[in-house]
């Protein structure tokens, strides 16, 4: 508390009491929403309520979460407006919810009419949650237990490695395990394991003895902790309380507290003996010098008696040092040293001394911050920027800035399932007779086709010879031979005595005739690897390798802007599981890939930014280049590096106020003139005040010394 807070803290003035706001926080996991009502309180989160229950559809979340809403709020007279959203990592996608959960979340919004205040994937409000708790970024493996799932969470030094949810089997080490085989970019895993959620106390005890270096990359065994109750609410809260207060705090509380017993004594317990403790406490209170009665009945005697403390009192309850003792025998009364006729005088002329050096006080001490809220102007232009590795600096009229070839390589696998259709099977078999109805001998190679009149196909297993039939004998010529379908499959399997068409020979030349029922043809449809299944996974890995070089190389270069879609694939290694037509349920491909793109300074194409739209920013606005947001729409990356992009800006525009101007505008006038003076300027959509001291509106005046006035100029 500052001097003149102390000061003004002795003042017979009821200060008004600043109305507390709560908000709403709302958890959605994979099967389980937990709501929580929170408040701020200077610099400390509070959590008033917190309720949960499962959800088994997302149609369900609506229903649900207005109950839990209900059951936090409870009996409590407030109504919060606000809510914040906690949600799971594979909502998110790019940093942004992806469309079928944003119309969930409209849907809440709009179903009980609440206000958003923002969402914040719940992986990410842990990784927060455990930072400020420990003062470190945190390493460690993050398991969380629902019912019937389990989410693992792998981070390192503050930053997410992964998300895996699987579902919970008999096991819950062979569960996290089967979780951790998955994160195959990770060449270490942390030493740390933090459990939390359902029975996790429990599931301690059976993880403690799990075998976790058999298959996993461990350094050596695994340290297991059991974190607190309602953690993920817990961090969503932290997480929106932080957007609103950098340094906002959130400490576990021991405990509610309880409420104090009170026990009433009817006349059937006026006869039990009073206890002692109450008993000695009355008879050693004495009255300390109260007097009951009629104050002007005193008023005489008080003048012409000196204040003297009930020394009986003081003796049997407190043990002085013997010289404070004699001392106190001593009075001293004030009065003694001043005329008779001045008393009447003197204390007031004290009383208004002291209200003035408050007032002067006041006025010289006070302290004024200033918030002025103001509406920017957005101008959008575009343009064709050149980044060059040939350039050295910034060429502003030809609009080409200095690029820095970068390459990488990435590597990493991908499985996908096979949805190729394909018959498999044997073709049938048997035994023709060939029947030569011409003079002429004829040899048929192997491999002939015989065709049935439905189109069935067979093929000669051998070459066949059938000499000709002669005129002068009346049986025809003939040969057998044994023959194969040409397709797989029962259609095949035909009946004795069967004509068969040979080649191009007209059935009165030759004809082959079956000899007893064909067998062994059969056929079942399998799931088989297709060209498209090869090409979609091929994609999909190449898409997520691309991602990966690109953040690999911001990495590298943290001052650089990378453009993944400026990369070029360069040498490609590739390698899949399953052939196409192979018979599989699924497949996998290991792929590397090197790629090479330009870098540039995002600085640079600020400066170009300013140049093009500095002509054109209006009077009274100044350019607020840290406002600017630019993106870049890849045209073409040449062979020498050189990368051709359109670059589109919002440069955002900040209106310019006299701060000086203002200050002495407001000196010393009230919170509401000082508003309304602040909101009539051009541009400017309101104001925040804090005085220091807190004085009520009607006694409460700005500074006179425009130093003790700070003014801060920032969007709303």
């Amino acid at each position: 508390m500052s001097f003149l807070d102390k000061l003004t803290a002795f003042l017979p003035i009821k200060r008004k009491e600043e109305k507390q706001e709560y908000f709403f926080a709302a958890n959605i996991g994979i099967e389980q929403i937990t709501v929580a009502l929170w408040t701020i309180s200077g610099k400390e989160l509070k959590i008033a309520e917190i309720a949960s229950d499962n959800y088994s559809s997302q149609d369900e979340i609506v229903v649900v979460l207005d109950k839990l809403l209900d059951s936090v709020i409870g009996l409590k007279e407030i109504e919060p407006q606000k809510i914040l959203f906690g949600v799971p990592h594979s909502w998110i996608l790019d940093d942004n919810l992806k469309e079928e959960y944003l119309k969930i979340l409209r849907n809440i919004i709009k179903e009980l009419e609440l206000s958003p205040m923002a969402y914040v994937s719940e992986s990410n409000a842990l990784i927060n949650f455990l930072e400020k708790k420990e003062g470190v970024p945190p390493t460690a493996i993050l398991v969380g237990f629902e019912k019937n799932h389990l989410s693992v969470i792998v981070m390192r030094a503050g930053k997410l490695d992964g998300v895996k949810i699987v579902k919970r089997g008999e096991s819950a080490g062979f569960d996290i395990e089967k979780a951790l085989l998955t994160f195959t970019d990770v060449e270490t895993l942390p030493s740390k394991i933090l459990i939390y959620g359902d029975k996790a106390d429990e599931l301690k005890t059976s993880l403690l003895p799990f075998s976790w270096m058999a298959k996993l990359s461990f350094l050596h065994f695994p340290k297991i902790e059991v974190l607190e109750e309602d953690l993920p609410i817990k961090s969503v809260c932290l997480a929106g309380g932080s957007e609103m207060n950098e340094s906002i705090s959130y400490t576990e509380q021991s405990g509610k507290p309880q409420a104090a017993k009170v026990t009433i004594l009817d006349e059937k317990d006026a006869s039990k003996p009073e206890p002692v403790e109450e008993k000695e406490k009355k008879e050693s209170s004495g009255d300390f010098g109260f007097v009951v009665g009629d104050i002007a009945e005193q008023k005489q005697e008080e003048e012409t008696q000196e204040l003297v403390v009930n020394e009986p009192a003081v003796s049997e309850s407190l043990e002085e040092p013997p010289a404070l003792a004699e001392q106190s025998k001593v009075p001293f009364n004030i009065k003694k040293f001043i005329p008779k006729k001045l008393t009447t005088f003197i204390f007031p002329l004290i009383g208004v001394a002291v209200l003035i050096i408050l007032f002067l006080g006041y006025l010289f001490l006070a302290k004024a911050d200033i918030k002025i809220f103001v509406e920017p102007k957005i101008l959008e232009k575009d343009a064709t920027v050149t980044a060059d590795p040939d350039q050295k600096t910034v060429n502003e009229v030809d609009r080409i800035i200095p690029g820095q070839i970068v390459t990488v390589e990435v590597s990493g696998s991908g499985k996908d399932s096979a949805t190729g259709k394909k018959q498999i099977g044997d073709p049938a078999k048997g035994t023709v007779v060939i029947i030569n109805n011409t003079d002429q001998g004829q040899n048929f190679s192997s491999g002939t086709v015989l065709v049935t009149t439905g189109g069935l196909k067979f093929k000669l297993n051998n070459t066949a010879s059938v000499s000709a039939t002669l005129s002068d004998v009346t049986s025809k010529s003939t040969k057998t031979v044994e023959v194969t379908a040409v397709d797989i499959g029962a259609d095949s399997n035909i009946a004795s005595e069967t004509n068969l068409k040979i080649g191009n020979f007209a059935t009165s030349q030759f004809v082959a005739k079956t000899q007893g029922n064909f067998s062994g043809g059969t056929s079942k449809d399998v799931t088989v690897v297709s060209s498209d299944d090869a090409a979609r996974l091929l994609a999909k890995l190449s898409s997520d390798l691309k991602q990966q070089a690109q953040q690999k190389l911001q990495e590298k270069y943290p001052d650089k802007k990378i453009l993944q879609e400026a990369l070029l694939e360069g040498t490609v290694k590739k390698s899949y599981s399953k052939n196409i037509n192979d018979q599989a349920g699924e497949f996998s491909l290991n792929m590397s890939i090197s790629y090479k793109g330009t870098a540039f300074n995002d600085a640079d194409l600020k400066t170009i930014v300013s140049q093009l739209v500095t002509t054109q920013v209006p009077d009274g606005f100044q350019l607020d280049l840290s406002g600017t947001e630019t993106q870049a729409d890849v045209s073409k990356l040449e062979k020498t590096g050189k990368l051709i992009f359109l670059a589109k800006f919002k440069a955002r525009m900040m209106p310019r106020l006299d701060t000086e101007k203002i200050k002495k505008e407001i000196k010393f006038k009230s919170q509401a003139e000082a508003a309304d003076i602040i909101k009539n300027m051009a541009n400017v959509l309101g104001s925040e005040i804090k005085m220091t001291p807190n004085l009520p509106a009607i006694l409460s005046r700005l500074p006179v010394l425009l130093k003790n006035i700070t003014i801060e100029v920032r969007l709303k």
